[in-house]
C-alpha cells in the first residue's frame, strides 16, 4: 500500500498559473495522493474559480496574506507522511514526479527536505535562477547531492522530521525562509538533498511582484536569519560580504533607496528576533564550509555576473 503524498500549494492570485499546476498533480500516477491549496486572500473570483473547476482540491482561505509562512498552514492541514510544497507557478513535468519524489526519501533516510530540479518553460533548460545549491549547476545539474539551500516553493518535507523543528517563519513573509529553514533542520541533525529525478517547471512571472522588492527583502532577510541563526563572528563573515554585494546589484538597478530600507528594516526587527535567536552549532557551521567548499564567494560570483551582464 503506497503511503499518503499531500501536496500543498500556496497560492496568491494568478489563476491560469495555478490551473496549470493543479492539472499536473491530477495527472499524476500515484493512487495516495491529497491536494491542498493555501490560498493568500486572492479574493472571491479565484477562490470560486477553484472550487468550480477543482471540486477534488480541498481549498483553504485566509483572511489576510500571510506570505511564505502560509506554508505553515498546508504542512498543519496535510494528512500525507510525505508533503510536498508548491508554489502557484510551479508544476510538475510527468505523471511520475510524486513517485519519484517517494522514492528519493526511501534512498535518503535522514532527509527531511528533496528539492527538485527547476526548469524554466521559455528556454526548456534548468532555470539558473533558482540554482543556489554548493555546486555549479553546469558540472551538477543531474546529479544527486546534499545541500543547504531549499528551493522555495519546489521542495517536499518528510513530515515527521519537519514537525521537530520551528516551521516558517512568519517574520520573513518572502525570501530567505528556505535557508532559515534549512538552517535548523540541519542544525538538528537532518539533511537537505536535491534529487534532479524530480523536475518542475517554474513559470516565474512579475505579475504580482514589484522590481524593488528583492532589493528590500533579500537584504532586510539576510540580517534577520543570519541573527537568529548565526554565532557573531561567523555571521558577521557571512552577512558582510552578500550585504555588499545586494548593494552593488541595487545601485546598478536605481533601488539603493529600497537597499538601504531593507537594511534599515532588519536592524529595527532584531530586538523583536532575539527570543528566537539559537546560534547553530559549531558542527554546523563545519559541515556548512564542507558544502560550500565547491562554489566560489558571493563577491567572485558578482563580478563574474558583471563582467558578462547576466543579471
Amino acid at each position: 500500500m503506497e503511503r499518503l503524498v499531500s501536496v500543498s500549494v500556496l497560492s496568491y492570485k494568478r489563476q491560469d498559473a495555478l490551473a496549470r499546476v493543479l492539472e499536473s498533480l491530477l495527472q499524476q500516477n500515484y493512487p495516495a495522493l491529497e491536494i491542498i491549496v493555501v490560498d493568500n486572500a486572492s479574493g472571491a473570483e479565484l477562490t470560486s474559480f477553484v472550487r468550480d473547476r477543482f471540486p477534488q482540491v480541498r481549498l483553504i482561505e485566509l483572511p489576510e496574506n500571510l506570505g511564505t509562512a502560509a506554508r505553515n498552514v498546508g504542512m498543519a492541514t496535510a494528512r500525507g507522511e510525505i508533503v510536498v510544497m508548491l508554489d502557484n507557478d510551479v508544476y510538475l513535468d510527468s505523471p511520475f514526479e510524486i513517485q519519484h519524489i517517494v522514492r528519493a526519501f526511501e534512498r535518503r533516510p535522514k532527509a527531511a527536505c528533496a528539492v527538485f530540479r527547476v526548469c524554466h518553460p521559455a528556454t526548456g533548460r534548468l532555470h539558473v535562477r533558482d540554482w543556489c545549491h554548493p555546486r555549479p549547476w553546469q558540472q551538477a545539474e543531474d546529479q544527486e547531492f546534499e545541500t543547504y539551500f531549499i528551493t522555495e516553493g519546489a521542495a517536499a518535507f518528510r513530515r515527521s522530521l519537519f514537525d521537530q523543528v520551528e516551521p516558517y517563519w512568519p517574520e520573513l513573509f518572502i525570501a530567505h525562509e528556505g535557508y532559515d529553514l534549512a538552517l535548523r533542520l540541519l542544525d538538528a541533525g537532518y539533511e537537505v538533498w536535491y534529487i534532479p529525478q524530480v523536475k518542475v517547471w517554474h513559470m516565474a512571472s512579475l505579475e504580482t511582484r514589484e522590481n524593488w522588492r528583492p532589493f528590500y527583502f533579500n537584504t532586510r532577510n539576510l540580517l534577520l536569519v543570519v541573527y537568529r541563526n548565526y554565532p557573531f563572528w561567523a555571521g558577521l563573515a557571512h552577512a558582510l560580504p552578500r550585504l555588499a554585494v545586494l548593494g552593488l546589484y541595487a545601485l546598478r538597478y536605481g533601488s539603493f533607496g529600497k537597499y538601504l530600507a531593507g537594511i534599515a528594516g532588519g536592524l529595527r526587527r532584531l530586538r523583536a528576533a532575539r527570543p528566537l535567536r539559537r546560534p547553530v552549532r559549531p558542527e554546523t557551521l563545519r559541515k556548512l564550509a564542507r558544502l560550500r567548499a565547491a562554489v566560489p564567494g558571493p563577491v567572485t560570483r558578482f563580478l563574474r555576473h558583471w563582467r558578462k551582464h547576466e543579471f
